[in-house]
């Protein structure tokens, strides 16, 4: 397991938010994110700037990016979401 797979990393989001509304923001989404079975799993990470939310890191196919891009759009006060999420390629 690679470090820091399978964390759903709320407190870097925090620290690279804006304002105290989007570093809550971003503490709601992280949590959102680690309650859902299918993505607890997933290298995610959350950024949250004036309400727009920034999805980051890796995860195991492209249904589980949707899935993640929804359940961060799902939370209150989330404007939009922007994914810069990369899925994994299996080795051959």
């Amino acid at each position: 397991m690679d470090e820091g797979e399978g964390d759903v990393d709320a407190t870097w989001a925090s620290s690279y938010s804006s304002t105290d509304e989007d570093s809550e923001l971003a503490r709601r989404i992280g949590h959102r994110l680690e309650a859902d079975p299918a993505l607890e799993k997933e290298d995610l990470h959350v950024q949250v700037r004036r309400g727009v939310v920034t999805l980051k890191g890796e995860v195991t196919d492209i249904q589980t990016l949707d899935r993640a891009v929804q359940t961060a759009a799902g939370v209150e006060g989330v404007r939009r979401v922007v994914s810069k999420l990369t899925v994994e390629v299996s080795p051959s």
